[in-house]
């Protein structure tokens, strides 16, 4: 028989692991399912520098924080992959949501899967993943120390990754299809302090060459059309995110991009399903609003358990 909640959380990210905490403080048995790393994408962080009263903080450290104080207020933990989402025919009935390892029933459902790597789409990429190519230079880079590394990228998190390298590796080359980055100019400024890092602009990877592993990897100028390959012990892939969503399109509008079509209420079309998180199309996609959604998403989820049951949520 399935294990059944007022609320479970599909994702255990800070937008999932917020909505934990307030589901539990309001009394009701929560669960939050996470198929990969509690934490999310914010573990990969090196530095937390714009989240309010806690610079600095180490990205692992601020999960393992805000876990604990989830299962404080007594949200249960569970490492699965939740693959489907049925819901209810009727008010009043229960969402099924069938996992890999098990299934659950819930009388409220949140959807905060958050965002997967984007992959760079290059012949002999995959072949190279764990053995050159990385996408986290916080998880990774110390196996690179005092080697050539490049990073492929020009947001905040390739900028961030490329000063956290140079401060290890003996040489950072990040490049970035466009003239300029899209990073904070602040970011910029920290990472060419540095005089062991080389800016590649306007070109983009692709190629990716070596025998048992990453040894070189070919660079096109956008402007020019001249290619060349640099010689690198690993790369770090930074162009961005894609969303989660798609096992649960049925049940929530997404936009072209696949993020939840949903507003800041994060209430969906399906009675009782709500979302959160940097999988639900807003503009800004920081630390901040996630914990912000899954404040929202909880709250809307417990007022509708409360109405449910013919009480008024407090």
């Amino acid at each position: 028989m399935a294990d059944r909640y007022d609320v479970v959380i599909v994702g255990g990210g800070p937008a999932g692991l917020t909505a934990g905490i307030y589901a539990a403080r309001a009394g009701k048995s929560t669960a939050i399912i996470e198929r990969g790393m509690i934490g999310g994408q914010i573990t990969f962080t090196d530095s937390i520098d714009n989240f309010p009263a806690a610079p600095g903080m180490n990205g692992a450290e601020y999960a393992m924080k805000i876990q604990a104080q989830a299962e404080s207020f007594g949200a249960e933990i569970i490492m699965d992959e939740i693959v489907e989402v049925s819901a209810p025919e009727s008010e009043g009935e229960v969402f099924k949501l069938n996992g890999n390892n098990d299934d659950y029933e819930a009388v409220s459902v949140v959807l905060a899967t958050g965002l997967d790597n984007r992959k760079m789409g290059i012949s002999g990429e995959d072949g190279f993943i764990s053995r050159g190519i990385s996408f986290c230079a916080v998880c990774d880079g110390a196996f690179f120390r005092n080697k050539e590394v490049a990073v492929y990228g020009g947001g905040n998190t390739a900028v961030e990754d490329a000063t956290f390298l140079a401060n290890i590796c003996s040489k950072v080359t990040i490049i970035h299809r466009r003239d300029r980055f899209r990073a904070e100019q602040a970011v910029v400024n920290e990472l060419k302090a540095h005089d062991n890092v080389e800016f590649v602009m306007s070109s983009n990877v692709v190629g990716v060459n070596g025998d048992n592993a990453l040894e070189t990897i070919t660079v096109k100028n956008n402007e020019t059309g001249e290619t060349g390959d640099i010689p690198v012990s690993a790369l770090f892939v930074a162009i961005g995110k894609i969303p989660n969503g798609k096992p649960f399109a049925d049940l929530v509008a997404t936009d072209d991009a696949g993020y939840y079509d949903i507003d800041e209420t994060c209430i969906t079309q399906t009675p009782g399903l709500f979302v959160a998180g940097d999988g639900r199309s807003k503009q800004l996609k920081q630390l901040t609003t996630a914990v912000a959604d899954g404040s929202v998403a909880a709250t809307k989820a417990c007022q509708y358990v409360d109405r449910l049951n013919g009480r008024e949520y407090i």
